[in-house]
């Protein structure tokens, strides 16, 4: 009703002017398939079907008169069928947390994120999330690629994706960390690409130290060592997939442990915060939750 109303009014509408117009809430899964049905429909009409020599897609193509089906080819649209990351969704006037459809890179596939449409303004791509050990973060170089966990829960949106979210444009790093006695603090980097200009009452711990430096450092696991420990693996040794140097000042992927625990710094560790290890039991200290998020530098939010 809300689209027939707008259209009886006149005018040039489009399909996303007229979704934009009603003020309908994408996130939805049924509207969410509509605006996206609507967009995949628009790109057949904008680059009709053709059998000669394109490098795309084959699929089965059913004309409604003769009701035949037959293989055709059909040109990839141009445009993108998704927004880029959430800060572009927030743009659009959704400003509810929740999970969302992106589509990062245009020549790459779509994916689910969770959306920060609150803190700081709003307009968050939440890239880790880590709350109740649910998830085992030691993992292969290519599960950190591609992403694991449960975007409802624990999870590592991707390497793959996040590489695709930061290629162009300056972009900020926000690290939020909880700890068992409810203090919350929190770190905000304005390049997240070198992570060279730091905010927060955290601590920098991304440039802790010239040995224990994470800046422009290549992503290391078990599986895969490019590190800078030149007597073994720190992937190996801390049981995680990271930006490690020889080996680390901070680890946001380290094992979950519920507080307190002993032996290999291995836990949820930021070297910066005011407690790490118990002077008189030599007891190491992990964290309860920590969440990392990413968004355009030049993003202008609420806050």
């Amino acid at each position: 009703r809300c689209m027939r109303s707008v259209q009886d009014t006149g005018g040039p509408w489009s399909h996303e002017a007229v979704l934009t117009e009603c003020d309908l809430h994408c996130h939805s899964q049924a509207l969410g398939a509509m605006k996206d049905l609507l967009l995949f429909l628009k790109s057949i009409t904008q680059h009709p079907p053709t059998g000669e020599g394109i490098t795309s897609s084959h699929v089965n193509c059913c004309s409604f008169l003769s009701r035949k089906c037959t293989v055709c080819t059909l040109v990839a649209p141009l445009e993108r069928l998704h927004p880029r990351d959430c800060a572009e969704i927030y743009t659009l006037g959704i400003k509810e947390n929740g999970i969302y459809t992106i589509q990062p890179d245009l020549n790459g596939p779509a994916l689910e994120a969770k959306c920060d449409m609150e803190t700081a303004g709003g307009g968050w791509t939440v890239i880790q999330n880590r709350q109740d050990g649910s998830v085992d973060f030691n993992r292969t170089w290519q599960e950190y690629r591609e992403g694991f966990g449960n975007l409802q829960g624990e999870h590592w949106l991707g390497n793959a994706a996040l590489h695709a979210l930061t290629s162009s444009g300056q972009h900020q790093l926000r690290i939020e960390l909880e700890d068992w006695h409810q203090q919350r603090r929190q770190a905000t980097y304005s390049n997240f690409k070198v992570a060279s200009e730091y905010s927060g009452d955290a601590g920098n711990a991304l440039s802790y130290s010239k040995r224990y430096n994470h800046d422009g450092r290549s992503f290391s696991t078990a599986d895969r060592d490019y590190d800078r420990y030149v007597s073994g693996s720190c992937g190996q040794y801390y049981g995680a997939g990271w930006w490690f140097d020889a080996c680390l000042a901070a680890n946001l992927n380290g094992r979950y442990y519920r507080g307190r625990y002993s032996g290999v710094t291995n836990g949820i560790y930021w070297g910066t915060w005011y407690i790490l290890t118990d002077g008189r039991t030599g007891e190491r200290y992990s964290f309860k939750r920590v969440e990392m998020k990413t968004r355009p530098k030049n993003f202008m939010g609420t806050d």
